[in-house]
């Protein structure tokens, strides 16, 4: 939810290959929902820069055409790019305040940019104009999911899978929601199915290794806290910190050691109280064992 720079004359030939269309410019409003169609697939197929030109041509064709400005905005969204893309969906939305989809990604980026009320309204109208929508359900989700309010989220979580049962994000926060909820079991066994649909939801891998050891399944969780460390280099600490209490559980002061350590290291400040105070020492327990502050699971877009 990244950069261009293209020779005009190079990026005409490429969009006459890659886009199906001449390389000479339209002027009706066939050629732009022409030149829009290729910049929809060129999107699809993640070639960003091609969606772009594309997209840009549909507009200087046709100025009022609002779903090239929703297009647009999606693209500016997915390269990070969000003061372009919000200012696309305020044309879009000026031009066609009927489309379900463009609330659908204004509410996206508005989490991805920590509005949330923003987004909240977003999702609000995108559920009210087509109520069988699931990213409309899902972003509603996410949205009071970050806003603390995990009744409603999971309601809205439940929608979204009912309307797209292999919706692998909208498990995956029904996961997260249950195992906040202390139903870690269920929590489990969304987020399981959740990986096996879409191996690389992020954080969803050190999501289940949390939930595993919280559900004192320590051995599991030591596997998953494997995984993460050879796969993930965003939560190293937490992660040598929470195989390390799962070796400490599992009376295994070496194994549990080397991981503290290595957390202390990396900056861990609990880590470091447990490296000091049980590591160097002879006690066969932690005296003051530090209460972790429990992880706010990654929803990201």
């Amino acid at each position: 939810m990244r950069n261009r720079s293209l020779i005009f004359g190079l990026l005409l030939m490429h969009i006459g290959i890659a886009g199906g269309l001449s390389a000479q410019p339209g002027t009706g409003p066939a050629d732009a929902q022409q030149h829009l169609d290729a910049a929809r697939n060129a999107y699809t197929a993640g070639r960003l820069d091609s969606a772009l030109a594309l997209v840009d041509h549909a507009i200087r064709i046709d100025p009022k055409l609002a779903k090239a400005y929703k297009l647009r905005g999606d693209v500016y969204q997915r390269s990070k790019e969000f003061e372009p893309a919000l200012a696309d969906y305020k044309t879009a939305e000026n031009l066609d305040p009927s489309d379900a989809r463009l609330y659908v990604s204004r509410s996206a980026l508005r989490i991805t940019d920590g509005n949330l009320k923003g987004a909240l309204r977003d999702a609000d109208k995108a559920v009210d104009l087509d109520p069988t929508d699931a990213d409309a359900w899902y972003n509603r989700g996410c949205a009071l999911y970050l806003s603390g309010n995990i009744e409603a989220s999971l309601k809205d979580a439940n929608k979204a899978i009912r309307l797209r049962p292999a919706f692998a994000d909208a498990i995956y926060l029904r996961g997260v929601i249950k195992g906040e909820q202390y139903h870690e079991e269920e929590g489990v066994g969304d987020i399981e199915e959740a990986l096996k649909l879409d191996p690389h939801i992020p954080g969803g891998l050190m999501s289940l290794a949390i939930l595993l050891f919280e559900g004192e399944r320590y051995e599991e969780a030591i596997t998953k806290f494997t995984e993460v460390l050879a796969k993930d280099t965003t939560e190293l600490a937490a992660a040598h910190y929470y195989r390390g209490d799962s070796y400490y559980h599992l009376q295994d002061k070496e194994h549990a050691c080397i991981d503290w350590t290595e957390s202390a290291r990396l900056g861990d400040k609990d880590a470091v109280f447990i490296k000091k105070n049980y590591c160097e020492t002879d006690a066969t327990t932690i005296p003051k064992k530090p209460k972790k502050a429990p992880r706010k699971s990654t929803i990201q877009f």
